[in-house]
This record gives structure tokens, C-alpha cells and sequence, in this order.
């Protein structure tokens, strides 16, 4: 592709443990860094601003009215390059190729967006490894285009805004829906290739990436993650989720058994407290706004989308 610039635009909250290295990775890359990082900051209350304004690469601006969607759009709505890089503040690139390999594929004009393969950091639970084993392979690049007049559904669309790219071209007609509570990646990559265009997975691209969630975190962010998909694919309901969880579930089990027997005892704790949440999920909108603000991740959300439920 043409040297027309990348802009890197990253969401961040307290984010000074994960500054430094992030720079430090950024530096690096080969034949050349990105030409400037955006980050959108939500009223860091450690030292993420003062580190930040460290940096002359980077430029900082502030959003009080936060959502996944509204922040990205801001981000990008400054940045300057053709090529615009969405990354989580806790997302590492794994060496100095990571950016040149997610760029790549824009050499066609076809493709929209681009996403990077995510790998374990070393403190990964077992269901981390598994999830990103099984979600982001090792193999050949994958091309995702519209190919029917059927509905897309999840796995067709699947993008992560954790490390992607979107060409800003595309971007500025296809826009991160700042009204959903999470899963605004796969809403963008749904509409891009509504629109004829193409995304593609490109395993070359590679960064850590896990979390260690409590079980509290874990069941919340389940709810937010499935009731987002139940709007973004109006046809994914409970019997969905659950087909979709029955062949995961087969797979990850015999991966927990094989390579982590001592894990099993809470992996059905743990794949209970997932089962539970996803099942709430398909039965938000008979929910009161008091429970669902309890058991969310992000309970902002419902002050503002709870009555809409039912209408």
C-alpha cells in the first residue's frame, strides 16, 4: 500500500502500567512506527495523563460520555493517517512486524479492515488460552465477504478492535455504533461487508492479549457481550447462543482435561457462572433497570437504554 500514514487511536483509563511498554513497542516497529497514537482518555485518575504528555508522538484528548463506540469515533474523527489502528490499552504487540503485517492487506482495495491474531500473555487461565487459541488460529490469512442475501452472523463478521485496523475512508461512511453497550467491533465489520467490502484476519499480525477476570467480572461481561450481539444480529437468539456454546463447550472441556485436569473443578463453576449470564442476557428486556445495573459491567449503559427495552 501507499505510505499515506497510520494513526493509532487507543481508549484509556488508568493506564500507566501499560504506557510505557506500549510506546516502547510502538517505537519499534518496522520500517516505521506509526505516525502518531490518540489516546482517548476517561478521567485517568493515576498518572496516565501526566505519562502521556511525556510522549511527543501522542496526542491526548478527553471524553466524559463514554461508550466503546463513542470513544473509537472520537479518536478517529482527529486522527490523520489513511489507515486507522483501534488498539485496547492492554493489548502488547509481540515484535517489531506487528504493524507492517496488520497494513498489508490493504495493498487490495477491496479491504476495509484488518485485524491481528491474539496470543496469551503468561498469567492466562486455561479458558483464556483456549478462547484464544480457538478464535484466532495460526494459519493462513482469512478473507470475510458477503457471499448470499442471508443475514450475517457472528462467525462471518468476526473482527477485534483489541488490534485492527480500518481503512479511514471506509471508516468515515461506516461508523462505531456509540449506542451499544459492548461489541461495536462486530457491529463495524457487519456493515462493512454489508457494503462490498472485505475483512481479513491476518494471523502474521500478533500481540498478548488476556485478562484475568473474576468470576463476578467474568458473568457480567458475558451479559453485556451476548445482549449486545442479540442487537447487532436480531436472529441470534437463546437457540443460537446456545448451539454456539454446546460445540464450544465439547471442544474446550477435552483441551481442560488433557492440559489442565486440576482446572476442572472450577472451569464448571466458571462455565456455570457464563451459561447463567448468557441466558440473562436473552431475557434483559423483562428486566428492572435495578438488576440490570447489578449484574452489567457497565451499568452506565442502562441508565440511559433501559427503558427502551420494551418498546
Amino acid at each position: 500500500m501507499s505510505d499515506s500514514g497510520v494513526s493509532i487511536v487507543i481508549p484509556v483509563l488508568n493506564a500507566e502500567e501499560f504506557l510505557p511498554g506500549l510506546m516502547e513497542a510502538f517505537k519499534l516497529q518496522q520500517p516505521k512506527p506509526p505516525d502518531e497514537v490518540i489516546l482517548v482518555d476517561s478521567n485517568s485518575t493515576d498518572s496516565t495523563r501526566k505519562l502521556a504528555n511525556t510522549y511527543k508522538e501522542i496526542r491526548l484528548i478527553s471524553i466524559n460520555n463514554f461508550s466503546h463506540g463513542r470513544a473509537r469515533n472520537l479518536g478517529a474523527s482527529i486522527a490523520t493517517g489513511e489507515i486507522i489502528v483501534f488498539m485496547t490499552q492492554d493489548a502488547l504487540p509481540k515484535d517489531e512486524s506487528w504493524l507492517s503485517n496488520l497494513i498489508k492487506p490493504f495493498s487490495d482495495e477491496r479491504v476495509a479492515a484488518v485485524y491481528s491474531r491474539q496470543i496469551p500473555k503468561q498469567d492466562a487461565s486455561p479458558m483464556e488460552r483456549f478462547f484464544l487459541f480457538n478464535r484466532f488460529s495460526d494459519k493462513s490469512p482469512v478473507r470475510k465477504e458477503k457471499i448470499n442475501d442471508k443475514p450475517l452472523t457472528l462467525e462471518q463478521v468476526f473482527f477485534s478492535n483489541v488490534s485492527g485496523a480500518v481503512r479511514r475512508s471506509v471508516f468515515n461512511k461506516y461508523k462505531f455504533d456509540e449506542d451499544l453497550i459492548m461489541s461495536e467491533d462486530q457491529q463495524l465489520s457487519r456493515d462493512i461487508i454489508n457494503a462490498g467490502y472485505s475483512v481479513v484476519y491476518q494471523p502474521d499480525s500478533i500481540v498478548y492479549h488476556s485478562h484475568k477476570y473474576t468470576l463476578s467480572k467474568v458473568f457480567k461481561r458475558y451479559f453485556d457481550s451476548v445482549y449486545s450481539l442479540t442487537l447487532i444480529f436480531p436472529n441470534h437468539g437463546i437457540s443460537t447462543s446456545t448451539g454456539m456454546g454446546i460445540k464450544y463447550v465439547k471442544d474446550e472441556i477435552r483441551f481442560i482435561l488433557i492440559k489442565y485436569p486440576r482446572w476442572i473443578p472450577y472451569y464448571f463453576i466458571y462455565n456455570f457462572t457464563k451459561s447463567s449470564a448468557t441466558l440473562l442476557a436473552h431475557r434483559a428486556k423483562w428486566m428492572p433497570k435495578w438488576l440490570l445495573k447489578k449484574i452489567s459491567y457497565h451499568s452506565y449503559y442502562w441508565e440511559k437504554h433501559s427503558d427502551n427495552l420494551r418498546k
